[in-house]
């Protein structure tokens, strides 16, 4: 597939309205910056918030200080939410 300004091959597909435009890494970066006013990744970026540590599991309550004195988890989320936490002493 190639794109659909300058004919290299198309890596990204973006749409337009109902269509659906296939662009080059160039191109793409263009258009975004274009559209979005900023180019896609620092677009991205601002959607996902930057993750933040939690102190406990907001399911169970462990915390990880439990977790590095008893060597247990409190529940199969804590993995998710504790797993930065508990390995720092």
């Amino acid at each position: 597939m190639n794109c659909v300004y300058c004919e290299r091959f198309a890596r990204y597909e973006v749409r337009a309205g109902l269509q659906r435009l296939r662009l080059c890494e160039t191109c793409a970066y263009a258009w975004t910056k274009r559209e979005l006013s900023m180019p896609l990744p620092l677009w991205l970026q601002q959607l996902r918030p930057a993750p933040r540590p939690h102190h406990e599991c907001p399911f169970c309550g462990c915390t990880p200080a439990l977790v590095r004195e008893t060597g247990l988890y409190g529940c199969a989320l804590c993995y998710l939410f504790l797993r930065e936490n508990a390995s720092n002493p």
